[in-house]
């Protein structure tokens, strides 16, 4: 609040001079002084403000405003004569009645109230409020209503700096006139509108309570219908219209050309439309067209009123074209990063406030939109009523985010449909796989091709803008070239063209196979640089079973294995890697054998189950990982026939039958020996039960992976029996340390570690001795 009564009469008055020229203050008449006089054109103001509300202080004002009106103006009054009680917030119904009682003309309201009366700004924030903020929505039902409760303040980084810079102190910034033009950049949903719009209802409160006369002015670029003539004048006028004060239009323009505003631009990057197009060789010359709007508004704007611009960062190719084109080379910049754990923790806690212990997903992104579609997924599945929680297996968490990010960008891309947009980013990321020495680099020829394949027409200049801000990209390591946020959203988009594969493959029809449409599909995925990891098996096996597709896998497995021109290469690896999760299903009793050539896996696990049901060659592969801790006996039908190996991890008894396997020394990098890796724990002297709990700590918080079989966690351990190892899981998930996905205590579920209790878990791994309550403080 204001410290004393002048600091308030200085916002009036500072008010009164950017909106009328003839303005006196501190006037004295008949040995009395008046706060403000005001001429403005058409009526003359006596002004009173004071931050004291009592009704005593009112009698003695209002009754000065009547009784000085003679002695200002005399008897010709030659415009009406208005008088106001000014006070930061709405005057008691006392004062009210005080007003009254002194004349029709004179009148008692709040600094808001006034200000109003010329532009609007009371109103035009009760309407603003009720209509959309960016692309904030709410994410079980896409509805306007996000409770101001569940966002979580994620400091700004200053660019080129160390320094961060909170919401709290951008408000009070403001309100101290400090700092007013900055550009927040960010990926997709990392929270730029979700910030912008709890800074808007912030300046909204301090505007308000009559702590400030800026009211906050929000625009979203996406929905303002520009062409390239167009000016800011026209940008207001049809925001009016947009919030519903058509009638009150004037007024809004009134109150930017006067300072009365902080301007808040959500979406540069939204604001490609067909109108931009022109003749252009230029990539940037478009987007330089079409920030015209942005340009102008900065440029006629009254200089110190403040401005904010947000957009992604992924759009503009480079941090001096995003100024050049903007207009903003004085602007500070700032950006949005993913939440930190204690973020991350504050954000499950605000949706899931009846839950016992938070969760944290190690398979996703720790950004603010993936995080709330996933922890209000878990609370409309009745987790918040009781406490329990199962999270979504990787797979399935992945595949319900691709939808619902796809059609969340239908609003910028609009006329295409989610399932297009899905199709579009996940044949992306298998252009991306096809990069010989920068795997998941992007360019915009990946971009455009992949438009070509699911549109089947050529790429507007323009179009081609909006594509290079898809979910999952951000900025390249050059001009005109993106990269994906994170690992997990590359590998999580890929499973989209092994689907689509499947699809094809499975028809068994070889005139469609080797059609043109399909064509580019298939060599793609031929000439990718290696086989799909854990991850993206996992979403490929979600999405055939969300639509009952799994039994196409093993068709196209088949096919493809009969098929000398199909099973070179990665493409044959990835349906094998897809089949060996789902083996009772998806490995068909007429699949007698599958021969790899020259594919390169990232990690491959070989159990029994699979080896039963076929014969394995691996053929002058390239392994990274290769795990082959089952029984020698049982994996006899597996061969590898001048391969390499990074890291092969087996049990000792397996190390001694390698060459049964046609596994040579001198094509092994590391060798790792199950029974070795924990040989440290296994010789401490502590209790069996707690020499299980390090080995199993150190499986899921040390070793890479989203997540183990179940199976994996009953190897390595030497004598010890194996129900301490179920008892232990069984206590992890009791304490929310971990979670399945999969069959409950079936060897093939997957048991995911809880990355909440990171610092816990790597603190029993490393130290000597465990306290004997350390499962109860879990």
């Amino acid at each position: 609040m204001i410290d004393a009564g002048r600091g308030f009469e200085h916002l009036v008055l500072e008010f009164c001079k950017k909106n009328w020229q003839n303005v006196q203050e501190n006037r004295s008449f008949d040995g009395r002084e008046v706060d403000i006089l005001v001429d403005t054109g058409s009526e003359h103001l006596i002004i009173e403000c004071t931050i004291e509300r009592s009704k005593k202080k009112a009698e003695k004002d209002i009754g000065k405003i009547r009784d000085l009106r003679r002695p200002i103006f005399g008897d010709a009054l030659g415009k009406p004569i208005r008088g106001f009680f000014i006070t930061p917030t709405d005057p008691s119904p006392d004062v009210h009645r005080v007003a009254e009682q002194n004349g029709s003309w004179i009148t008692a309201c709040s600094l808001p109230a006034f200000i109003n009366q010329y532009n609007c700004s009371s109103t035009y924030l009760i309407e603003r409020s009720k209509r959309p903020f960016g692309s904030v929505r709410n994410p079980t039902d896409d509805s306007l209503e996000v409770s101001r409760n569940q966002f979580v303040s994620v400091p700004l980084r200053i660019a080129g700096t160390a320094q961060e810079l909170s919401l709290d102190r951008l408000t009070e910034d403001l309100v101290q006139k400090k700092r007013s033009r900055i550009i927040v950049t960010g990926d997709f949903g990392v929270g730029k509108s979700m910030t912008f719009r709890e800074l808007f209802f912030r300046l909204q409160e301090k505007f308000n309570n009559g702590e400030i006369t800026r009211f906050p002015l929000y625009v979203n670029l996406a929905d303002s219908a520009l062409d390239d003539h167009d000016d800011a004048v026209d940008l207001i006028e049809r925001h009016a219209k947009w919030v519903g004060l058509r009638s009150e239009r004037d007024k809004l323009v009134h109150a930017w050309t006067s300072d009365g505003c902080i301007v808040i631009l959500d979406g540069f990057d939204e604001l490609i439309r067909t109108g931009f197009t022109r003749l252009t060789t230029s990539s940037k010359d478009i987007r330089f067209a079409s920030s015209h709007i942005i340009r102008a508004f900065i440029q006629d704007s009254p200089a110190q009123t403040p401005i904010f611009v947000s957009g992604r960062e992924s759009y503009f190719a480079t941090f001096d074209e995003m100024k050049e084109s903007l207009g903003a080379s004085l602007f500070s910049h700032v950006s949005l990063h993913d939440l930190n754990e204690t973020e991350v923790k504050a954000l499950f806690r605000k949706i899931l406030p009846k839950a016992k212990d938070p969760i944290i997903l190690e398979w996703l992104p720790q950004r603010p939109l993936l995080l709330s579609y996933i922890y209000f997924q878990l609370r409309e599945e009745g987790g918040e009523l009781d406490g329990i929680l199962s999270p979504p297996s990787p797979g399935d968490g992945w595949n319900s985010l691709l939808d619902k990010l796809s059609k969340r960008e239908t609003k910028v891309a609009r006329g295409a449909e989610p399932a297009q947009i899905r199709r579009l980013v996940e044949r992306v990321a298998l252009h991306a796989r096809t990069n010989i020495a920068d795997v998941g680099r992007v360019t915009s020829l990946h971009v455009a091709q992949a438009f070509r394949e699911v549109f089947q027409m050529e790429p507007e200049l323009s179009v081609q803008q909006v594509l290079m801000r898809l979910p999952g990209l951000t900025a390249g390591r050059s001009n005109e070239e993106r990269s994906f946020i994170d690992q997990a959203f590359f590998e999580a988009a890929q499973a989209g063209s092994i689907v689509e594969a499947v699809g094809v493959l499975s028809s068994r029809d070889k005139q469609y196979i080797r059609s043109e449409p399909v064509r580019p599909l298939l060599e793609s995925l031929l000439n990718t640089r290696s086989a799909i990891s854990d991850l993206t098996v996992d979403v490929v096996i979600s999405a055939l079973k969300a639509t009952n597709q799994l039994g196409a896998l093993g068709v196209a497995l088949l096919e493809v294995s009969t098929d000398h021109m199909l099973s070179r290469g990665n493409l044959l690896a990835d349906l094998l890697l897809c089949a060996m999760r789902e083996p009772e299903i998806c490995l068909r009793s007429d699949l007698r054998s599958v021969r790899l050539r020259s594919a390169l896996l990232p990690a491959i696990e070989i159990e029994a189950a699979v080896a039963s049901r076929l014969r394995l060659l691996f053929e002058d592969c390239v392994i990274e990982q290769l795990d082959v801790s089952a029984d020698f006996a049982a994996l006899k039908t597996v061969q590898f026939s001048n391969s390499r190996i990074g890291l092969l991890y087996c049990s000792s008894a397996m190390a001694e039958h390698l060459e049964g396997l046609g596994i040579r020394n001198d094509k092994i990098a590391t060798l790792e020996i199950a029974d070795g890796t924990n040989a440290d724990v296994l010789e401490m002297s502590i209790p069996d039960h707690f020499k299980v709990l390090k080995i199993c700590l150190r499986k899921l918080f040390r070793q890479p992976g989203s997540g183990r079989k179940r199976a994996a966690f009953f190897r390595g351990i030497g004598r010890l029996a194996p129900g301490l190892v179920e008892n232990c899981l069984i206590n992890l998930a009791k304490h929310k340390v971990t979670y399945t996905s999969g069959r409950e205590r079936s060897d093939g579920s997957i048991v995911h570690p809880n990355r909440a209790h990171t610092k816990r878990a790597n603190f029993l791994i490393d130290t000597l001795a465990i306290p004997d309550d350390v499962l109860l403080e879990f």
